[in-house]
């Protein structure tokens, strides 16, 4: 690679972090607002139902949409990067019509098994018609999805961000008047409304873009449909191990240490992985269709994945300075001072979100190559890892030890990720992004430990050197000075 194809790849990347990340800051505050309504509306008894609802519609959804709308941006970016109109036009019909069918196959399933569902999840017989109705909310969740993939792979970015902003609000919206007017009663059409609302809005806007009508027969669409799929089905039973061996460490978190435990490893997940973990889910939205166009060519692949690497790096590493400088104060506006007991949990959990910046950058390989049994085989041995780690760690240092397995998992993942990608497709990452990456969590380190030995103007300081190395760095790389750090 050039200098300029240098530039560009770094403005992309920052320009793309920066647009989905005020983008998912934004549904997070509109998240905040609807949760803090609904809790003074309806209690915490209306609260926890439209949990178990949610989670109810979320793990059907994930099993029976058959990871079609992540798997198939693989397939559509080519396509569009290639200029081969009728390709993409071709596979925007085979995704669209698998979405429905997986939708509808979803909200059958859910139909059936209303009843068994109500009794399981409830202990009782009065919550079948509301499953019942929310077969149309799981609906219309797999079709967003399949439209997102359109959006995403052909790169209007700036459409998948406004599909998010807009479809938040008119949610945000349109479910508010339910909860007050209905209370409980309208938890169920709330949710319709709002899966509805962020389809419809996708909907519109995804489809603004022409492209041009093709014929295909349902026997091409099967076809064309199977390949998309079968990559979809290994990152489906991927995500499902990973949710597992989630709920069973909770589940013997609590027969362990009981609820209250369980609650503060809650709050350190949501603060760690879901806050701070919001910069990979901007990134993805366009380093995976980037990543699947050049993956063929071993020399550019190596390229991209290195500056990922680079630029994630060094967007991580003030956020993360300036997160352990303040988490005190994030704990008490967002809990209360008894969360504080969590400090060690995700302190060494932010340390470890460097690592898994490594580990992240490099796996989207498999994904781009359509290496699914490879990806499901890494994921399930990391989060076998994890689990293993969590457990010892947990048994030997408490929370603090979670934070310490966390890390020491994304450690260890990455590099046998990366060993792999090696051997296997060639992949070549500079040494020095590795010494840089022991460097940073080195430095992270020592402004956790001033901060936490009450010296907090040193560890002030030294935040604000890591501010301005990070712009420094990133200003060079945008404008073409080169150089990795």
């Amino acid at each position: 690679m050039n200098g300029g194809e240098d530039k560009t790849i770094y403005r992309t990347i920052v320009k793309a972090t920066g647009l989905f990340g005020g983008t998912k800051v934004f549904t997070i505050l509109c998240s905040i607002i609807k949760t803090k309504l609904v809790a003074v509306w309806l209690g915490a008894e209306g609260v926890g139902i439209i949990g178990l609802y949610q989670n109810t519609v979320e793990m059907i959804s994930s099993l029976t949409r058959l990871g079609i709308g992540t798997s198939s941006v693989r397939d559509l970016s080519r396509a569009f990067k290639s200029g081969n109109w009728d390709r993409f036009a071709s596979l925007v019909s085979v995704v669209r019509r698998w979405v429905w069918f997986t939708g509808l196959l979803g909200a059958v399933i859910m139909l059936t098994f209303a009843p068994l569902l109500s009794r399981y999840t409830f202990g009782d017989s009065q919550h079948i018609w509301g499953y019942v109705f929310l077969s149309s909310a799981l609906l219309f969740t797999t079709l967003t999805e399949g439209e997102r993939a359109v959006i995403q792979a052909s790169d209007r970015l700036r459409v998948l961000a406004r599909c998010s902003v807009l479809g938040s609000v008119l949610a945000l919206a349109l479910s508010l008047p339910l909860f007050y007017l209905y209370g409980i009663s309208g938890i169920v059409p709330a949710i319709i409304v709002h899966t509805f609302s962020i389809w419809l809005v996708t909907g519109i806007l995804g489809r603004r873009m022409k492209i041009k009508p093709v014929k295909i027969s349902w026997g091409e669409t099967y076809r064309q449909g199977k390949d998309i799929a079968s990559l979809g089905i290994y990152m489906t039973v991927s995500g499902f191990v990973t949710t597992l061996y989630s709920y069973v460490f909770v589940a013997w978190l609590n027969s362990h240490s009981g609820t209250g435990e369980v609650g503060y490893f809650q709050a350190g997940y949501t603060l760690v992985m879901q806050y701070v973990g919001l910069v990979f889910t901007a990134m993805s939205m366009e380093y995976y269709p980037r990543l699947s166009v050049v993956c063929e060519d071993r020399a550019l692949l190596s390229g991209h994945v290195s500056r990922q690497v680079e630029t994630s790096l060094l967007i991580l590493f003030p956020f993360i300075s300036l997160f352990l400088v303040f988490q005190d104060v994030i704990i008490h506006l967002l809990y209360t001072s008894d969360f504080l007991a969590i400090g060690g949990y995700i302190s060494w959990a932010a340390l470890g979100m460097l690592f898994r910046a490594f580990s992240w950058s490099v796996s989207f390989v498999l994904l781009a190559k359509g290496a699914g049994r490879f990806y499901l085989i890494t994921e399930v041995l990391a989060d076998s890892l994890m689990f293993v780690l969590y457990l010892l760690g947990y048994t030997r240092w408490g929370l603090a030890g979670v934070g310490i397995a966390y890390l020491l998992a994304y450690l260890c993942s990455g590099v046998g990720i990366y060993l792999l990608c090696r051997v296997k497709f060639g992949l070549r990452v500079p040494v020095n992004l590795f010494f840089y990456l022991l460097a940073y969590a080195a430095v992270c380190y020592g402004v956790w430990q001033l901060e936490s030995n009450g010296l907090w103007i040193g560890a002030s300081l030294l935040t604000l050197c890591i501010c301005l190395y990070s712009l420094f760095r990133l200003k060079r790389l945008l404008s073409g000075g080169g150089g990795r750090g």
